[in-house]
């Protein structure tokens, strides 16, 4: 017959079941712990595994492909630096750079679009409104950039529009003609200088021709949006101190020669560069309020390379692509570049916001009584 165990060793093993029971509990939650920690790590490893490995297939299509063709209204001579530096990169895709009018960069393509033979790979313009009819009438690719998270919200649409930019837009003036303790600091303080006297070399503004200029209709249409005094400096300005142009580089020259006193709504970036050759020439950013504009970036889904097109475009947002941009005077949008300096004193700014309110204004009824306004008041 078995004997029992004595009562104490029975106490003692209920007490070492107690305490296996007590560190058991505790082990399985931290190997769960350790087992869920794992998993992440293993997500993370993955993530960035998947990351690299999109981002080679990436670039291997655009070698594949071998050419990038890029429409723009940015002049070519100053993005030398910013496709050098991706030729440099990317050795295997040539690069096809055509700069041209805004409007006349959108009639060409929507016509390539319609012969259904592909389309340029990339349009780049600071015809913002223009672009962004483009994108809201389904010619646009969708792609998320892995640089969207330094762009601000008003900077991008769908992840089919991409600003690129965010260029304050400026009043230059002639510091020999315009005194320099009567500087206009702001919109109505123009206004008031210019009807302050009779018309002469001092109060001649150049500008551009709403008309004729996609980005001149732009700027004014944006004039009118934030304030409605635009209407009475366009009477103040006059037909006969007033000159039209479809360039910035025409207005530029018009002020650097003294043959204006001022030229109204220019980006910066030109005007810094005539700054850096002519001395006589000064930079206004309004106080009441200064327009940022952007040159925006779309890839059309008939782009005959579509990968070279996604490579060239993240080049463009990349830190890299936008410090080239900076070098030029650009002001880039992305947050973690600097802006020029010259260009980055504290105002109130109303950026031009990337998204279908830019459609409003190309309305053509709209696009008609805006017209219809701006002759009005030069009479």
């Amino acid at each position: 017959m078995r004997r029992p165990l004595p009562r104490t060793v029975n106490f003692q093993l209920s007490r070492m079941r107690g305490a296996a029971a007590l560190v058991t509990r505790p082990d399985k939650r931290l190997a769960l712990l350790a087992w869920l920690l794992g998993a992440l790590v293993l997500v993370v490893l993955g993530g960035l595994f998947l990351f690299q490995a999109t981002r080679e297939d990436l670039e291997t299509a655009a070698a594949r492909e071998g050419v990038v063709e890029v429409w723009s209204t940015t002049d070519s001579n100053r993005v030398q630096e910013l496709l050098a530096d991706f030729r440099r990169r990317h050795p295997k895709v040539r690069v096809i750079y055509t700069d041209i009018r805004g409007s006349d960069l959108q009639s060409q393509f929507l016509a390539s679009a319609r012969s259904n033979r592909g389309t340029a790979d990339v349009l780049w313009s600071s015809a913002m409104d223009l672009q962004i009819k483009l994108v809201n009438d389904g010619y646009a690719a969708t792609y998320a950039s892995r640089h969207s998270a330094h762009f601000p919200d008003w900077a991008k649409w769908k992840n089919q529009a991409w600003g690129v930019t965010a260029e304050p837009i400026v009043t230059v003036y002639n510091t020999k003609l315009v005194p320099a303790d009567q500087i206009p600091d702001s919109h109505v303080a123009l206004r008031r200088f210019l009807e302050a006297g009779e018309p002469d070399g001092r109060r001649v503004v150049a500008t551009y021709d709403p008309v004729r200029s996609a980005v001149g209709y732009l700027y004014l249409s944006q004039d009118a949006q934030a304030s409605s005094e635009v209407w009475r400096l366009v009477k103040a300005m006059r037909k006969d101190r007033l000159k039209l142009y479809t360039s910035a580089e025409d207005i530029l020259h018009e002020v650097s020669a003294g043959r204006a006193a001022f030229g109204y709504n220019v980006a910066g970036s030109y005007a810094l560069d005539e700054m850096s050759a002519q001395p006589d020439l000064g930079v206004i950013l309004p106080q009441d309020y200064t327009l940022v504009m952007s040159r925006i970036a779309i890839i059309p889904h008939q782009a005959r390379h579509p990968a070279a097109a996604r490579l060239f475009l993240d080049f463009l947002l990349s830190r890299e692509g936008q410090r080239h941009l900076a070098g030029r005077h650009i002001t880039p949008a992305r947050s973690d570049v600097e802006a020029p300096r010259l260009l980055a004193h504290s105002v109130p700014r109303r950026a031009i916001r990337v998204g279908p309110a830019l459609l409003v204004t190309e309305d053509r009824l709209t696009r008609a009584h805006f017209i219809s306004l701006w002759e009005k008041s030069r009479r």
